[in-house]
């Protein structure tokens, strides 16, 4: 297996733009896949516009014709249909090699986590689909279609900043889940990118699995002393218990309560997604990263 062009899809978001950024300072040549009506806008790369209901015949000549050898999907996990879509242009055009949106702060393969947060649903759904057709032959002399998920957990750098980690540090507060001394794993946006590119150099060794990365892996009582000395201030401490806390917040989340749903995915992602044990960083030769240096540089954005 050999991958040279890489299509991306979803360049402009939280994830796709660092995504964006790495392919494009890699050796694969690089391709956006986007909508006829986006108003997305990206200098120096190579665009191809697909359909706003990026219907599957369509989709699979535009794949065909620009030789795309891997389809990084980084669009809404939530959007089931049109991700399927796009995997399905991609199995029928010969693409070798799929990365699903399964980018995010929680382990869609675990069942526990499907009932607390039950959009990890969508990623299954699409990842069996993935599965599904995995050993299919497609003819022609074509590779199998295989995939990789990466699984980061919280989005470190973006999420500090975002309450996703239950710290409002504008606001010098921290909402310390049973007691903050629970250990997480976590990654900054730029490294999650770098795994991305690490994946499509080593496509045998990281076909038809999940992959787990960390940028750290830490407590919350750690990020807060590192807050304190980077700041130089003390926080006001909120003791929670994530249990009781989840509880409250999933009858909202169920009727659709966005701020109730980011809370329930920022506290199971600190309590329930520590990867010690199979992580995948020495297979893609990434080295963990520095706390405080991370802290400094997201602190100095604020």
């Amino acid at each position: 297996m050999s991958i040279k062009n890489v299509g991306l899809v979803g360049g402009t978001g939280t994830m796709g733009e660092p995504i964006l950024e790495a392919l494009k300072n890699s050796s694969f040549n690089l391709s956006v896949l986007n909508r006829a009506s986006s108003k997305s806008k990206y200098p120096d790369t190579h665009v191809i516009t697909v359909p706003d209901d990026l219907n599957v015949p369509d989709v699979t000549r535009l794949l065909k014709e620009n030789n795309i050898d891997a389809l990084i999907l980084a669009i809404k996990p939530a959007q089931v249909a049109q991700n399927k879509r796009l995997i399905e242009a991609a199995f029928n055009a010969g693409v070798q090699r799929v990365i699903p949106a399964e980018f995010g702060s929680v382990d869609s393969a675990d069942a526990k986590t499907r009932e607390v947060y039950p959009i990890a649903e969508c990623k299954k759904e699409v990842r069996d689909y993935l599965i599904s057709l995995q050993d299919q032959e497609r003819g022609e002399g074509k590779m199998k279609l295989s995939w990789t998920g990466l699984v980061p957990a919280h989005f470190f750098d973006w999420g500090l900043g975002n309450l996703l980690l239950c710290f409002d540090v504008a606001g010098r507060k921290a909402y310390l889940q049973d007691g903050g001394d629970v250990k997480f794993s976590t990654s900054n946006l730029p490294f999650i990118a770098k795994a991305v590119v690490k994946v499509l150099e080593r496509p045998e060794q990281t076909a038809n699995q999940l992959l787990y990365i960390q940028s750290f892996r830490v407590s919350q009582n750690e990020v807060l002393a590192v807050l304190e000395k980077v700041t130089g201030e003390k926080f006001e401490i909120i003791h929670q218990k994530s249990e009781e806390r989840l509880k409250e917040l999933r009858p909202k989340m169920l009727e659709g309560d966005f701020h109730a749903t980011e809370e329930t995915v920022g506290i199971w992602g600190l309590v329930a997604s520590d990867w010690q044990g199979r992580v995948a960083n020495e297979l893609l030769e990434l080295e963990e990263e520095d706390l405080e240096e991370t802290i400094r540089e997201v602190l100095g954005k604020h």
